[in-house]
């Protein structure tokens, strides 16, 4: 059954957008709860009107992200990830790490709007895609720090035991005279 969407449902797609989907998944979850109207309904010419209501609310959606997008893309991410002398990261930031982080700063998104392929596990700048509409995506900048802990001490042998090879070394030395 072709629907078209009157709200923004991510899986399926936006404000507009006219997608095909399984009869009881229309009639039993989209149609009532007011989140799409059925394309072939009775109700052609209603249909017509509510698609222009449609594209303004999608216009106005639209607009509002782009702005949103250069607020956004004004926000650089710092994090520190805890690595081995060697370079080997102890950890890694994912999807909900940035989540809490721009929470933090006071922009809260949706953990599915996150567009990150796999977590960050190695320091650098990594640039992470932020979808706010279905034709606005900003690109947020991350910054990761590596963090080297401080080198721990050898630990030396305990003073008894440099005093015991101490003395068995004479020992064997006048043994072999």
């Amino acid at each position: 059954m072709e629907v078209i969407l009157k709200e923004d449902y991510p899986s399926l797609g936006y404000v507009g957008d006219r997608v095909s989907v399984r009869n009881g998944f229309a009639r039993n979850f989209l149609i009532p709860r007011n989140i799409a109207v059925e394309t072939n309904s009775r109700r052609a010419k209603m249909l017509k009107h509510q698609l222009d209501a449609i594209s303004a609310r999608r216009a106005k959606k639209k607009k509002l992200a782009e702005e949103y997008a250069r607020e956004l893309g004004a926000v650089v991410l710092g994090f520190s990830l805890k690595s081995s002398g060697q370079g080997k990261s102890f950890g890694s930031i994912g999807v909900r790490d940035i989540e809490k982080a721009l929470s933090d700063k006071g922009h809260n998104l949706d953990r599915k709007q996150i567009k990150l392929g796999e977590p960050i596990k190695k320091p650098g700048v990594v640039k992470v895609g932020i979808k706010l509409h279905s034709e606005v995506v900003v690109e947020l900048e991350v910054k990761v720090e590596g963090e080297v802990p401080a080198a721990r001490e050898k630990k030396s042998s305990a003073p008894g035991q440099e005093a015991e090879l101490k003395t068995s070394d004479p020992v064997s030395e006048s043994s072999e005279a």
